[in-house]
Protein backbone atom coordinates (compact mmCIF):
# COMPACT_ATOMS: atom_id res chain seq x y z
CA UNK A 1 0.00 0.00 0.00
CA UNK A 2 3.18 2.31 1.38
CA UNK A 3 4.36 2.12 -2.41
CA UNK A 4 1.63 2.68 -4.41
CA UNK A 5 1.31 5.96 -2.88
CA UNK A 6 4.87 6.39 -3.35
CA UNK A 7 4.47 5.73 -6.85
CA UNK A 8 1.55 7.42 -7.35
CA UNK A 9 3.12 10.92 -6.09
CA UNK A 10 6.38 10.13 -8.33
CA UNK A 11 3.68 9.94 -11.31
CA UNK A 12 2.54 13.23 -10.45
CA UNK A 13 6.62 14.75 -10.64
CA UNK A 14 8.01 16.59 -14.14
CA UNK A 15 10.44 14.79 -16.16
CA UNK A 16 13.22 16.77 -14.63
CA UNK A 17 12.42 15.32 -11.13
CA UNK A 18 11.49 11.98 -12.11
CA UNK A 19 14.95 11.73 -13.56
CA UNK A 20 16.25 13.07 -10.60
CA UNK A 21 14.20 10.30 -8.21
CA UNK A 22 15.13 7.55 -10.50
CA UNK A 23 19.18 8.42 -10.00
CA UNK A 24 18.49 8.38 -6.22
CA UNK A 25 15.29 6.70 -5.68
CA UNK A 26 16.78 3.97 -3.41
CA UNK A 27 17.56 7.22 -0.80
CA UNK A 28 13.96 8.83 -1.49
CA UNK A 29 12.28 5.59 -0.71
CA UNK A 30 14.70 5.72 2.57
CA UNK A 31 13.50 8.78 3.55
CA UNK A 32 10.16 8.09 2.13
CA UNK A 33 9.87 5.05 4.74
CA UNK A 34 12.17 6.69 7.28
CA UNK A 35 9.36 9.55 7.82
CA UNK A 36 6.32 6.83 8.07
CA UNK A 37 8.88 4.99 10.80
CA UNK A 38 9.31 8.26 12.80
CA UNK A 39 5.05 8.57 11.98
CA UNK A 40 5.19 5.31 14.05
CA UNK A 41 7.52 6.17 16.90
CA UNK A 42 6.12 9.86 17.31
CA UNK A 43 2.90 8.47 18.11
CA UNK A 44 3.86 5.73 20.08
CA UNK A 45 6.17 7.76 22.10
CA UNK A 46 3.71 10.75 22.47
CA UNK A 47 0.95 8.56 23.24
CA UNK A 48 2.75 6.40 25.93
CA UNK A 49 4.27 9.83 27.54
CA UNK A 50 0.99 12.18 27.29
CA UNK A 51 -0.94 9.44 26.89
CA UNK A 52 -0.48 6.01 29.27
CA UNK A 53 1.93 7.60 31.70
CA UNK A 54 0.54 10.59 31.96
CA UNK A 55 -1.42 9.67 34.96
CA UNK A 56 1.36 7.74 36.51
CA UNK A 57 3.92 9.49 39.28
CA UNK A 58 6.76 7.95 38.49
CA UNK A 59 10.05 10.73 38.08
CA UNK A 60 10.03 12.43 34.50
CA UNK A 61 13.39 10.76 33.57
CA UNK A 62 11.92 6.97 34.26
CA UNK A 63 8.83 8.24 32.16
CA UNK A 64 11.26 9.36 29.06
CA UNK A 65 12.79 6.53 29.11
CA UNK A 66 9.32 4.14 28.80
CA UNK A 67 8.32 6.35 26.39
CA UNK A 68 11.43 6.06 24.46
CA UNK A 69 12.23 2.86 24.40
CA UNK A 70 8.72 1.09 23.88
CA UNK A 71 8.32 3.74 20.75
CA UNK A 72 11.82 2.49 19.32
CA UNK A 73 10.37 -1.59 19.69
CA UNK A 74 7.58 -0.20 17.60
CA UNK A 75 9.57 1.53 15.30
CA UNK A 76 12.58 -0.92 14.76
CA UNK A 77 9.82 -3.49 14.15
CA UNK A 78 8.09 -1.34 11.04
CA UNK A 79 11.35 -0.21 9.88
CA UNK A 80 12.99 -3.56 9.41
CA UNK A 81 10.10 -5.18 7.23
CA UNK A 82 10.15 -1.71 5.09
CA UNK A 83 13.70 -1.59 4.74
CA UNK A 84 14.24 -5.58 3.98
CA UNK A 85 11.16 -5.69 1.58
CA UNK A 86 10.87 -2.20 -0.46
CA UNK A 87 14.22 -0.24 0.17
CA UNK A 88 17.09 -2.37 0.12
CA UNK A 89 14.94 -4.90 -1.92
CA UNK A 90 17.17 -8.04 0.15
CA UNK A 91 15.78 -11.72 -1.14
CA UNK A 92 17.19 -14.20 1.44
CA UNK A 93 17.88 -17.08 0.53
CA UNK A 94 18.02 -19.44 3.56
CA UNK A 95 16.78 -18.95 7.52
CA UNK A 96 20.66 -18.42 8.83
CA UNK A 97 21.00 -15.12 6.00
CA UNK A 98 17.12 -14.13 7.49
CA UNK A 99 18.75 -14.36 11.37
CA UNK A 100 22.17 -12.28 9.95
CA UNK A 101 19.86 -9.42 8.86
CA UNK A 102 17.75 -9.50 11.44
CA UNK A 103 20.23 -9.99 14.38
CA UNK A 104 22.16 -6.98 12.60
CA UNK A 105 19.70 -4.79 11.90
CA UNK A 106 18.38 -4.82 15.80
CA UNK A 107 22.18 -4.73 17.05
CA UNK A 108 22.59 -1.80 14.98
CA UNK A 109 18.95 -0.11 16.41
CA UNK A 110 20.30 -1.18 19.37
CA UNK A 111 23.20 0.82 18.84
CA UNK A 112 21.02 3.91 17.87
CA UNK A 113 17.99 3.56 20.39
CA UNK A 114 21.03 4.13 23.20
CA UNK A 115 21.71 7.41 21.15
CA UNK A 116 17.97 8.12 20.95
CA UNK A 117 17.67 7.64 24.85
CA UNK A 118 20.46 9.37 25.12
CA UNK A 119 19.82 11.97 23.30
CA UNK A 120 16.21 12.40 25.19
CA UNK A 121 17.72 12.41 28.38
CA UNK A 122 20.28 15.12 27.89
CA UNK A 123 17.33 17.39 27.06
CA UNK A 124 15.63 16.55 30.30
CA UNK A 125 16.86 19.22 32.36
CA UNK A 126 15.93 21.68 29.37
CA UNK A 127 12.33 20.77 29.07
CA UNK A 128 11.39 19.86 31.90
CA UNK A 129 11.02 23.28 34.11
CA UNK A 130 9.51 23.24 37.82
CA UNK A 131 7.81 19.54 36.99
CA UNK A 132 6.36 21.11 33.86
CA UNK A 133 7.37 20.00 30.09
CA UNK A 134 8.16 22.88 27.66
CA UNK A 135 6.84 20.60 25.09
CA UNK A 136 8.54 22.72 22.06
CA UNK A 137 12.28 21.97 23.34
CA UNK A 138 11.18 18.56 23.79
CA UNK A 139 9.81 18.79 20.38
CA UNK A 140 13.02 20.11 19.37
CA UNK A 141 15.19 16.95 21.09
CA UNK A 142 13.00 14.73 19.87
CA UNK A 143 13.77 15.74 16.26
CA UNK A 144 16.98 16.10 16.49
CA UNK A 145 17.20 12.23 17.86
CA UNK A 146 15.22 11.59 15.19
CA UNK A 147 18.05 13.47 12.50
CA UNK A 148 20.77 11.53 14.15
CA UNK A 149 19.31 8.25 14.11
CA UNK A 150 18.42 7.78 10.65
CA UNK A 151 21.73 9.64 9.22
CA UNK A 152 23.57 6.36 11.27
CA UNK A 153 20.30 4.10 10.86
CA UNK A 154 21.38 4.12 6.82
CA UNK A 155 24.71 4.00 6.43
CA UNK A 156 24.68 0.92 9.11
CA UNK A 157 21.76 -0.40 6.72
CA UNK A 158 22.76 0.08 3.38
CA UNK A 159 26.73 -0.66 4.29
CA UNK A 160 26.14 -3.57 6.11
CA UNK A 161 22.88 -4.98 6.74
CA UNK A 162 21.39 -5.10 3.68
CA UNK A 163 24.94 -5.28 1.59
CA UNK A 164 23.79 -6.22 -1.95
CA UNK A 165 26.35 -9.48 -3.21
CA UNK A 166 28.59 -8.99 -5.79
CA UNK A 167 27.23 -10.75 -8.49
CA UNK A 168 30.13 -13.45 -9.96
CA UNK A 169 30.82 -10.94 -13.11
CA UNK A 170 31.23 -7.99 -10.69
CA UNK A 171 33.67 -10.16 -8.69
CA UNK A 172 35.92 -10.99 -11.83
CA UNK A 173 36.60 -7.28 -12.54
Amino acid sequence: MFEKILQFFVGLLPPSLKKLYDKFEELVIYIYYGVLTTIVNAIVQFGVEFGLLANVEWPERVENFLSTSIAWVAAVTFAFYVNKKYVFKSKTESTKQLMWELWTFVSARLLSGVMQVGIMQLGVPLYMKENEKIFWIYFIFFFIQQVVVTLANYFLSKFIIFKKKKSPEESEQ
